[in-house]
């Protein structure tokens, strides 16, 4: 059964043209489409099939996601040719989001009135990090805006992707644990004080494991409210000490120290450094403020504290490279690709390249942190709770003479 879809695209005389297309599915339509020789800027299901969405994304917030379809889909008009205002002016009528559409109707006006674009974008859309305010003043100087934001866009989608790897990288492992505490706690409150009130009456003194883990069981159950509030205020408490940055800052350094996860994390930042860097040179910015900005997307503080100091030594008239080697933040073969870079006069490009270097280097990291602790979790709590069922079975056959 086909169903109707709203478009909106750019002819080849560099015109918006938007309409409707009847198709049975959303992939015919754009093939369909393209096929005309049009470059489609929207596509998407016709009233009322959109209500349903639209209404949903009036009860959630501009996500990343929303705001790199943006940058993405006005560094696309402007690329096709189409003016500035006309594109916004588009893109107020197609937003993924109704503050998006506000912010663009809120731009397109600034501009009207004869603001630049980047103090327009950096007024409706306060949100956006600020290297896309960078990256847009500088396009905007030299005539590649279309590109600067697209390459601002694509930024932020690298920095999304870093955070979603390990975001789902420790997924598996925090649910595994999770599970575990929790039979370790439900065999503990429930199980083992059931056994203890069958051994109650032993006449023989039972082994000493048997008896801890007992004594443990029936503590547990007579304390159960008390206990499980104390996990309650602790979980409370770590998700407010989690609200402070000051206090994220601790963890993330405290981890960054740790065997294994501490290379894989600093290997990320530097990746998401020299790829912010290598962007930032690569439309224009100067080598000054591209390190301040490159800087500030550091979460690490010890990391950041020597490329503050790779900045203020490139101030004073050092090479990159000689600086950061005075700092020690990187490894031989980044500041040989740096070196190179240069004195070829290449530096955004080999930037861009230690940036993918770091980054196959963090998924490496990550891949051998998981294979070690995926079984190791496994292990310790196979270990717990075949320490606690064998202690009950101690005493079960301790207390009927039965040998093991």
């Amino acid at each position: 059964m086909s169903q109707s879809f709203q478009y909106e695209a750019v002819d080849g005389a560099g015109r918006v043209l938007t309409g409707r297309i009847e198709s049975i599915h959303e992939r015919d339509a754009q093939r369909a489409l393209e096929s005309q020789g049009l470059l489609i800027v929207a596509l998407a299901p016709s009233k009322p099939e959109v209500l349903k969405a639209g209404l949903a994304r009036f009860r959630r917030g501009v996500s990343a996601q929303d705001h790199i379809l943006a940058l993405k889909q006005l560094a696309l008009l402007l690329k096709a040719g189409v003016p500035l205002v006309q594109g916004i002016g588009t893109l107020k009528n197609q937003a993924t989001h109704p503050v998006l559409g506000t912010a663009f109707a809120d731009m397109e006006k600034r501009l009207r009135t004869g603001e630049t674009f980047t103090t327009a974008l950096a007024a409706a859309l306060p949100s956006l990090p600020g290297y896309v305010n960078q990256l847009a003043a500088s396009g905007e100087a030299i005539g590649h805006l279309g590109q600067a934001l697209e390459d601002g866009a694509d930024q932020m989608a690298y920095e999304r992707q870093i955070r979603q790897d390990v975001r789902n990288a420790l997924t598996y492992p925090t649910i595994l644990v999770g599970a575990g505490f929790t039979a370790v706690l439900f065999i503990f409150i429930v199980v083992v004080p059931r056994f203890s009130a069958m051994l109650a009456n032993a006449k023989k003194p039972l082994p000493w494991i048997s008896a801890v883990v007992l004594k443990t069981g029936m503590f547990f159950s007579t304390n159960k409210l008390t206990i499980l509030g104390l996990i309650a205020a602790v979980g409370w408490g770590g998700w407010y000490l989690s609200r402070s940055q000051q206090r994220r800052a601790q963890f993330r350094e405290f981890m960054s120290n740790l065997p294994l996860i501490g290379n894989w994390l600093r290997d990320a930042e530097i990746a998401r450094w020299a790829s912010m860097l290598g962007t930032m040179l690569a439309n224009g910015v100067d080598l000054i403020k591209g390190l301040q900005l490159a800087r500030d997307t550091i979460s690490l503080d010890s990391l950041r504290d020597r490329l503050e100091q790779v900045t203020k030594l490139v101030r004073t008239g050092h090479s990159l490279s000689a600086a950061i080697a005075s700092q020690h933040a990187f490894s031989d073969t980044a500041l040989s690709l740096i070196q190179v870079g240069e004195e070829s006069g290449q530096l955004p490009t080999m930037l861009k390249s230690l940036a993918k270097l770091y980054e196959d280097t963090a998924r490496q990291r990550m891949k051998q942190f998981l294979l070690m602790l995926e079984p190791a979790a496994i292990l310790l709590i196979g270990i717990v709770v075949g320490g606690i069922v064998a202690a009950i079975m101690l005493a079960i056959t301790s207390v009927n003479q039965v040998a093991i």
